[in-house]
C-alpha cells in the first residue's frame, strides 16, 4: 500500500511570514494540532505545531522559578499572547520536516512515525506539498484492509 491511497490531499496550511496568533487560530479554527508551513511556490519549509506555541507561551522549568507568583506567571503568558501578533511563524516553526513521497510504502511511514515521535508526516512531490498522512490515516487504512480480508 502506498501513501497516495491513505494520504489527506487537502491539506490546510500556513505561511512563514504569518503571525503565532493567526497560525495558533488556524489550529483552533480547524481543530488539527499542526500544520504545513509553506512558502509562497507552495514548497514545504516547516510545521508548526500545538507543541511549537506551547514552548513559545510557556517558560522553560528553569526560568519558571523566577517568576514571583501567579499573578506574574499569567501576566507573563499574556504578554507573550500579545507579542504572538507580531512574532512570526518562521520564528517558532520546525524546520527539520519529516517527509516521504507518494510512491512511498505505508509501512516507510508507520515506522517513520514511530522512529521520531511524531503523529503527521508530509508528502511532498517535486519539493511541493501534495499531502499529508497521519498516525489515524495509516492506523485506519490497515485495520479496514485487514478485516476486509477476513470476511
Amino acid at each position: 500500500m502506498e501513501v497516495k491511497e491513505v494520504m489527506q490531499k487537502e491539506v490546510i496550511t500556513v505561511q512563514a511570514d504569518m503571525s503565532v496568533t493567526e497560525a495558533a487560530l488556524v489550529l483552533l479554527k480547524h481543530s488539527i494540532t499542526g500544520v504545513p508551513v509553506i512558502d509562497q511556490d507552495e514548497k514545504l519549509v516547516g510545521v508548526v505545531s500545538e507543541k511549537d506555541i506551547f514552548k513559545y507561551l510557556y517558560p522553560e522549568y528553569r526560568e519558571y522559578y523566577s517568576f514571583l507568583g501567579f499573578d506574574k506567571e499569567k501576566s507573563n503568558i499574556q504578554e507573550k499572547i500579545k507579542e504572538g501578533r507580531d512574532e512570526k511563524v518562521s520564528q517558532i516553526m520546525t524546520r527539520n520536516v519529516v517527509y516521504v513521497a507518494p510512491h512511498d510504502s505505508v509501512v516507510r511511514v508507520g515506522a517513520l512515525m514511530i522512529m521520531k515521535k511524531i503523529h503527521r508526516v508530509m508528502v511532498v512531490d517535486k519539493g511541493k506539498l501534495v499531502g499529508v498522512v497521519g498516525r489515524r490515516d495509516v492506523y485506519h487504512q490497515v485495520f479496514e484492509k485487514a478485516i476486509g480480508n477476513e470476511k
